[in-house]
């Protein structure tokens, strides 16, 4: 499993896409039914209902008839929902289209370019411009107890300037407007006049406008702290590992982290490791801390591939693009077994066995307690962290329950051949199912830190030295 997510984060940087058909929506929905119920692994499991899935499909199929692209867009994002699968999606630039059953955003009444030039002169610290991934936000107050965070600049083409993103009150609480229009709410946090966080969210914006109260070295520096990857003691006996992402180009960066705190690694007689957020990636990203927090050995859940000529094709384009200096050895392997099993499940371990064990050389020096603290944003590859850590004797999970997105995987990127149109589309699937579905449901906390818990590395750290 480690080795094909590894392939997988590879994939996503590296598929191209036919984009060559403009197609009206009862193609665009034809061509999408089509790839998924030939290509993805989850297909029969979730359509034992056969009439209910037919009725359901002819339904999206007449609906179509009539749409104009928005309206197509709601229609195909409809018929992925069916499936209930976080690695399924349709969507356009690497997003999916926004949730078909989500209200649009409200609008601000604002003229953008003279709140730009006007807003210089403000003394309100949380009015101006901010960024963060993605968007430049402006912050106006509109009352004695709310401001209003609404778009100027978008990377998404569901968001357009003035939409109203988030809305933030006098009693530090927030709503936040996802990308899919989803709405969540919690508490921000103010830094220095010029960084703002949604904890709940993992959501940091950092000021633009007016000028911020402190050096940009400064600023970079507190938002590493808040959002970014960082070794540290917070006591004497306890130290914090975060993790915040597993992505594929961040496993040298978490490599060197470990290995340039490997004394304080060693010597910290407990650890708190904080993925809180952490949407996954690749098993590569942790594969140097089980060492320091498994035991002996991890029982690893078995997986079925399905050789679709979708799968075979990504194989072939990621084989295409490798450096000239690279070996195509095991690539070739993967290509050469989807062949032989085309149209069929497989499984790429020799022995196909339901559990795959994995023994672990225990570090001789180890933290003895362990916290990870997870929480709704812990998906993926994350999760299977949490999953594995959970059958060591040390190990506690501290939080709420995980995102649940873990029983179809090794997702790539992929068209059905119209416009620019994507589908986000899984190539195996877990054999622990039916009995043990991760899905939709998360994996779940030993610990369960509820609302009134507001700091939950303090909480974590209290656990562990009392």
């Amino acid at each position: 499993m480690k080795r094909l997510l590894f392939l997988t984060a590879v994939l996503f940087a590296n598929f191209t896409f036919a984009q060559e058909t403009t197609c009206n929506c009862s193609q665009a929905l034809n061509q999408l039914i089509n790839k998924i119920e030939n290509n993805y692994p989850g297909f029969e499991d979730k359509t034992k209902d056969k009439e209910s899935y037919n009725d359901f499909e002819t339904n999206l199929i007449n609906q179509s008839k009539s749409s104009d692209d928005l309206a197509c867009q709601k229609t195909m994002k409809k018929y992925t929902d069916f499936f209930k699968d976080p690695h399924l999606w349709v969507g356009m630039n690497n997003r999916p289209f926004a949730n078909a059953n989500n209200s649009s955003a409200e609008k601000l009444n604002i003229d953008i370019k003279d709140f730009q030039k006007k807003i210089v002169k403000s003394n309100d610290d949380l009015e101006g411009v901010w960024s963060t991934d993605g968007y430049k936000i402006g912050i106006k107050k509109t009352n004695a107890n709310e401001y209003v965070g609404f778009i100027i600049e978008s990377a998404s083409n569901s968001w357009k300037a003035g939409d109203v993103k988030f809305k933030i009150f006098s009693d530090q609480k927030f709503e936040y407007l996802l990308g899919d229009k989803s709405k969540k709410y919690g508490k921000y946090k103010f830094f220095d006049k010029n960084i703002l966080f949604f904890d709940e969210i993992d959501v940091v914006l950092a000021k633009e406008i007016s000028k911020p109260s402190v050096a940009f070295e400064q600023q970079e520096k507190r938002l590493k702290d808040l959002i970014g990857f960082s070794f540290k003691k917070v006591s004497e006996q306890t130290s914090i590992l975060k993790l915040p992402s597993f992505e594929h180009h961040l496993v040298k960066e978490i490599d060197k982290l470990i290995d340039d705190n490997k004394a304080l690694l060693e010597n910290s007689e407990n650890l708190i490791i904080d993925i809180r957020g952490n949407g996954g990636g690749t098993t590569d990203a942790y594969q140097k801390l089980l060492p320091y927090i498994s035991g002996k050995s991890i029982q690893h859940t078995g997986v079925e591939f399905l050789a679709s000529q979708t799968f075979l094709n990504s194989l072939e384009k990621y084989k295409k693009n490798l450096g000239k200096d690279e070996s195509t050895e095991v690539v070739d392997n993967q290509i050469a077994k989807v062949k032989e099993n085309l149209g069929r499940y497989f499984n790429y371990d020799e022995k196909g066995g339901l559990n795959r064990i994995q023994k672990i050389d225990i570090a001789p020096k180890s933290p003895k307690n362990i916290v990870i603290l997870a929480n709704k944003w812990t998906g993926s590859s994350a999760e299977y962290l949490l999953y594995i850590a959970k059958q060591s004797k040390k190990v506690k999970i501290m939080g709420i329950p995980s995102y649940g997105a873990l029983d179809y995987g090794n997702a790539i990127y992929t068209d059905f051949g119209c416009q620019d149109y994507q589908l986000l589309l899984p190539t195996y699937k877990a054999m622990r199912l039916p009995e043990y579905p991760i899905d939709n449901i998360g994996i779940q906390p030993d610990i369960y830190l509820d609302q009134s818990v507001e700091d939950w590395t303090q909480f974590a750290t209290d656990y562990l030295e009392n």
